[in-house]
């Protein structure tokens, strides 16, 4: 069962979304609800999400998506994070940030309003959910990372 053990990001946690990972194969699932009510679910890199200190994760998202409509819609949030032993739900809602005009990207901050943890010390989660890097190469890969988590540091509140 789920723990709650604040209402803002550990310290492990704010360091892994700090814009410096180069772990291209790690997925963080994103579920959103849409104006009827459903979850929906996405799945993020660390190249599209910044922890902008312990209160607040910015999310990249490409334009136009479901995930972005339901982020800015303002309803809650929650990104799921597999550390080792645990998987961490960060809670909150979030606001749409005016990001630069050549970023081509919608972007949001997440206020985090509640951490939880759940944790099974008889059969502890081992491993988060990935993906490969087939096309572009993983050095494009990192690189459009630098660039969008650039575009997050820089976007600035607003409505965009």
């Amino acid at each position: 069962m789920a723990q709650r053990i604040g209402d803002r990001l550990p310290a492990d946690l704010a360091a892994l979304f700090d814009g410096t990972s180069s772990d291209l194969h790690v997925a963080y699932p994103l579920v959103t609800v849409d104006e009827a009510g459903t979850p929906r679910f996405s799945m993020l890199s660390a190249g599209e999400l910044l922890a902008t200190g312990d209160r607040a994760i910015r999310i990249a998202m490409w334009p136009n998506t479901r995930t972005g409509v339901n982020l800015a819609s303002g309803r809650e949030a929650l990104l799921c994070v597999v550390v080792p032993g645990s998987v961490r739900y960060v809670r909150g809602n979030a606001v749409r940030l005016v990001a630069p005009p050549a970023a081509a990207l919608e972007c949001f901050e997440l206020a985090v309003s509640s951490v939880e943890s759940d944790s099974h010390e008889g059969m502890p989660v081992t491993r988060p959910i990935t993906f490969d890097v087939v096309d572009p190469s993983p050095a494009e890969v990192l690189a459009a990372w630098r660039t969008q988590l650039a575009a997050l540091a820089a976007a600035t509140p607003g409505t965009g």
